[in-house]
């Protein structure tokens, strides 16, 4: 792995390497990519000498730009920050793929007057960065949103998506003799696909550790959302009509699930309680004066939360070349009669130690 460093002007400054006889060092890197936010994160150490230190200070220095090439991956960050070492003669450097570009960019509050397509959203905030649409999945959906605080633009980009039906984006650039040429944002409406590829214990994988957890978990939501134009108090869904035979909303507003309270009801031990729901009832708010989008957006929260959480983390062996981040593959463990679909949340590699770990999760047995 090849690293090259340089200025905002783009002029290269200098270049670290985990293997090159010459130049500095690279070691304890880590790459991570992360389907929740889009960006990818890559982090190192960079050892240096006494006699090149201020090369070393000058070329990490935090705003800088930093390529990355490994393989057939040619990537580029901004580095965001640097911690300087003299006893230990080192520089960690922390590096984001979206960068001062959009972090450092703040994203007011905002009411759309009708509904636009999600290109349109986030065009207005990341057009004068540099960044363009690249892929759109969802080029035809529109959405009327609303934000009532100001955030990062990357922030603003995540909450876009994430109103979009839950889309997710990701970030990529052409780089042409170590010249940005094209920075893009890519709209998926999931990312990855079910490519089928099994990945087993002692073949592809060390090891796999299951983590369970019900600390989020919950079988009704009591949701709130803003106070329309005017008004003093916000919405609620008291009032909204919704049954699918499972999720419906009560009299008073609040939604719940039927399979899920007759799994977690907190009432299954008391017999003297016949028919007593006992749900596991937490709030939930949203930032819309819509009660359909309100109702919408926790829907989708109480169906993710009303379940058991499971995700698998696993050590890689070798990882198939085709397989990339948001793609759902078959995990298998034999020993442990686990056989699952899982998708591909976040996988962190780092050439220095030849290690990768991924976190598989969204699973069906």
């Amino acid at each position: 792995m090849i690293i090259y460093f340089a200025d905002r002007h783009m002029n290269v400054l200098g270049q670290a390497s985990t293997s090159l006889p010459f130049g500095f060092t690279v070691f304890n890197d880590e790459k991570i990519e992360d389907t929740d936010t889009g960006v990818a994160s890559f982090s190192c150490y960079i050892s240096f000498e006494d006699n090149n230190r201020l090369n070393a200070e000058h070329m990490t220095e935090a705003g800088n730009y930093l390529l990355r090439k490994h393989a057939d991956e040619n990537e580029f960050y901004t580095i965001i920050e640097t911690e300087i070492d003299p006893e230990a003669h080192e520089i960690y450097i922390y590096a984001e793929d979206a960068g001062l570009d959009l972090l450092n960019e703040v994203a007011e509050e905002y009411e759309a007057s009708e509904t636009y397509p999600i290109a349109w959203y986030i065009d207005k905030w990341a057009a004068s960065s540099g960044f363009e649409i690249g892929i759109n999945e969802i080029p035809n959906l529109k959405k009327k949103l609303k934000w009532t605080s100001e955030s990062t633009v990357t922030e603003r980009l995540d909450s876009i998506a994430s109103q979009f039906d839950d889309a997710e984006i990701s970030y990529s650039f052409d780089i042409e003799n170590l010249i940005i040429t094209n920075k893009y944002i890519n709209i998926f409406r999931k990312r990855g696909t079910d490519i089928g590829e099994e990945l087993r214990i002692n073949r592809h994988l060390k090891n796999i550790i299951v983590k369970k957890s019900v600390a989020n978990l919950a079988t009704a939501l009591k949701a709130t959302g803003s106070a329309p134009e005017g008004e003093d108090e916000a919405i609620t869904l008291k009032g909204y009509k919704y049954d699918d035979g499972d999720f419906y909303v009560d009299t008073d507003g609040i939604l719940k699930s039927r399979k899920a309270v007759e799994k977690w009801t907190r009432y299954c031990w008391d017999k003297k309680k016949p028919g007593y729901e006992g749900h596991i009832e937490k709030t939930y708010s949203y930032d819309t004066d819509s009660q359909k989008i309100l109702f919408e957006n926790t829907l989708m929260q109480l169906k993710s939360i009303c379940e058991m959480e499971v995700n698998y983390e696993a050590d890689i062996s070798v990882l198939p070349e085709n397989i990339r981040i948001g793609d759902r593959v078959n995990l298998v463990d034999d020993s442990g009669q686990l056989y699952v679909s899982a998708r591909l949340l976040q996988l962190k590699t780092s050439v220095s130690e030849g290690t990768q770990t991924a976190t598989f999760g969204e699973y069906l047995m």
